[in-house]
């Protein structure tokens, strides 16, 4: 009996697991995603420049899906809502 208890206990977990992760793995604010976008030369270290490029690239993703809301964009720049919300979602993919 207690074979049975474990075995579905593991079972619950591995599906648990996987139906997690594919929801996880379409995060494009992903920490793994932003690094790998920013590590442009493929040195596992990211430089002052590559940063900056990686956090224009999800500045530009960001205003271009806010662009007809005025609480995040007016004109061509984010507002405190705006940009509080791009920092949040890079906050929660670290």
């Amino acid at each position: 009996m207690k074979r049975i208890h474990f075995a579905a206990a593991a079972l619950a977990t591995v599906l648990n697991a996987g139906l997690a992760l594919p929801a996880f793995a379409d995060d494009p604010y992903s920490f793994d995603k932003i690094f790998r976008m920013a590590d442009r030369n493929g040195d596992s270290m990211v430089t002052r420049q590559e940063f900056l490029d990686a956090m224009a690239k999800v500045y530009d993703e960001k205003m271009k899906a806010m662009k007809s809301d005025t609480k995040m964009v007016k004109g061509d720049a984010m507002t405190r809502d705006g940009l509080k919300s791009v920092i949040a979602e890079i906050y929660r993919g670290a």
